[in-house]
């Protein structure tokens, strides 16, 4: 890289933070510039959310997401822990032990198939209600995630209407093209 000597290389750090509710720390988006190179940071919770649906997710997909959420360092354990437990791993953990015990005939589990998140927290909520079981902790977990899942909603939508700076369909260009070529 060829840098003039009149223009010192300086190195510029951004850091905007984004809305949280309740007491915890925001979290942070850091950009970092040296030179004329940016250097990427780490995803906000916000972004990672907004690449998935709770309303239709697959056990595979809920241990990807809590997975960048940790590699993020943006990972709230009181936000996901009731999540968890619907993910992958801990399904084919209990899968393991229902076969192990002989309740089962087979350890195997579809991390594939995918459902909707929100509805079976709501339809645990309710059984335990129905059971006399305390509810205010999957009820505050609830709650939390439906705020995740709609402001990733808006964030899709948002990203959706962003207008794209594509590059022509191939019939523009070539009419372009003929154009400049007649008129130079």
């Amino acid at each position: 890289m060829l840098i003039a000597p009149n223009f010192p290389q300086t190195s510029l750090s951004v850091q905007t933070a984004s809305a949280t509710s309740g007491p915890q720390a925001p979290v942070t988006h850091t950009t970092e510039r040296s030179g004329f190179t940016d250097q990427p940071s780490a995803p906000t919770a916000e972004a990672i959310y907004a690449d998935y649906d709770l309303t239709h997710i697959s056990p595979d997909e809920i241990d990807e997401m809590t997975d960048r959420l940790r590699e993020a360092g943006v990972y709230e354990f009181g936000d996901m822990m009731m999540l968890e437990t619907r993910g992958t791993r801990f399904q084919q953990h209990l899968c393991n032990c229902l076969y192990q015990a002989g309740i089962t005939n087979s350890p195997s589990f579809d991390g594939t198939q995918k459902s909707d998140v929100i509805a079976s927290f709501k339809f645990q909520i309710e059984m335990s209600r129905r059971a006399g079981d305390p509810i205010e902790f999957a009820q505050k977990s609830l709650d939390r995630l439906e705020e995740i899942h709609a402001q990733a909603q808006a964030d899709r939508a948002q990203a959706q209407a962003v207008p794209s700076r594509a590059a022509p369909p191939p019939a523009l260009a070539q009419s372009l093209l003929g154009f400049m070529a007649q008129s130079g």
